[in-house]
């Protein structure tokens, strides 16, 4: 920190001046770095929110301190319409970070079917690489709910979001926090007629599946999470505690006692909870507090995962069989010999009791 005593400092001229403020920020870190570019379609864009004030403007807004961001998301685009506009609107604009925002509905999903997950899947990994060889991150947001996805559409978008979940980037899961459990909005929480975006109140949903501390992370040079000690079972803890980061709703809270995984699943819009364990549905209790502290006990406890979001079935079972899922990974801790981290993309933490 530069500290200037202006008693016996004097400035005669511009030179000196500019000499002062260039000395003055040596040190400190570039705005470019602490700025976040949206770069997406409607719902990203805030349609359906009051004022357009959507999931996108709530998480800018309760960026860091001396972090800001710029929105560049335009109705209607998919993945061909951000390759198009990628070198005239993102290109010139400075900011580390950019949040990809779009999702299969735009891409033809219930009109295409099958061709519009293989453009998909095709499109967003040249989008990422794009984005990576400009030396920014990319973050990208899951797909998420329609009005008018039927059944075949819905288990579509679960599986292309459970290949979302592993790729290697930082990844939001927008679909756990409002969808009614079929791929459509949540009752209450769409836009009316608008079968296409969310009102006001999902969008909060929405926003609420951000890691707030994820920023940070990124910033302090944090990496994506592997899952450690599959394969040499050692020994775990009986009674683990947190808290989890500010804004929590829907949730999944995943651990494995003795030799069983249980698996817990709220889902705030529809105020209910599912228990898991190995796989099979224990109970689903109807349920509306969201915990703001959190207390497992077991026996040899180890593999934990907190994600703000509420898990569908396919990704219960991937996470069961003991795949990596990141996608609003607020905490992962092996808890296994002496490693009790927290090596999730975020700066909360756990308390071994």
């Amino acid at each position: 920190m530069l500290i200037v005593h202006y008693r016996y400092f004097e400035v005669k001229n511009k030179f000196g001046l500019i000499l002062l403020i260039v000395v003055a920020l040596l040190g400190c870190t570039p705005q470019s770095d602490r700025t976040v570019i949206f770069f997406g379609s409607s719902v990203c864009n805030g349609v359906g929110a009051e004022g357009q004030h959507g999931y996108a403007w709530l998480v800018g807004e309760n960026l860091p301190k001396g972090w800001q961001y710029t929105n560049i998301s335009v109705n209607g685009n998919n993945t061909y319409d951000l390759f198009a506009r990628f070198d005239r609107d993102l290109t010139p604009l400075e900011g580390k970070y950019v949040v990809l925002g779009i999702s299969l509905g735009n891409e033809g999903l219930h009109e295409k079917g099958r061709r519009a997950v293989l453009s998909y899947q095709e499109n967003m990994p040249r989008l990422i690489q794009q984005i990576q060889d400009q030396g920014r991150i990319a973050i990208v947001t899951n797909n998420y709910s329609r009005t008018d996805f039927n059944e075949v559409d819905f288990a579509d978008l679960c599986r292309v979001n459970l290949e979302v979940q592993q790729w290697d980037v930082p990844t939001v899961n927008l679909l756990g926090n409002i969808d009614d459990g079929a791929g459509h909005w949540a009752p209450g929480f769409d836009n009316g007629d608008d079968i296409w975006h969310p009102n006001t109140l999902g969008h909060q949903e929405m926003a609420s599946a951000f890691v707030p501390s994820m920023w940070t992370a990124l910033e302090k040079g944090k990496q994506l999470p592997d899952r450690i000690g599959m394969e040499v079972l050692e020994t775990g803890v009986h009674s683990v505690s947190f808290e989890p980061e500010e804004g929590l709703r829907s949730y999944t809270l995943s651990y494995i006692s003795a030799d069983t995984t249980y698996v817990i699943v709220h889902s705030a819009l529809r105020n209910q909870t599912q228990r898991f364990a190995n796989n099979e549905l224990l109970d689903t209790i109807d349920e509306e507090a969201v915990p703001y502290h959190f207390v497992v006990k077991g026996s040899n406890l180890r593999q934990l995962f907190l994600f703000r979001g509420a898990l569908t079935a396919l990704e219960v079972c991937a996470l069961t069989e003991g795949k990596m899922l990141r996608s609003s990974l607020e905490l992962y801790c092996p808890l296994t010999g002496a490693d009790k981290n927290n090596y999730a993309l975020s700066m909360n933490h756990v308390e071994v009791n």
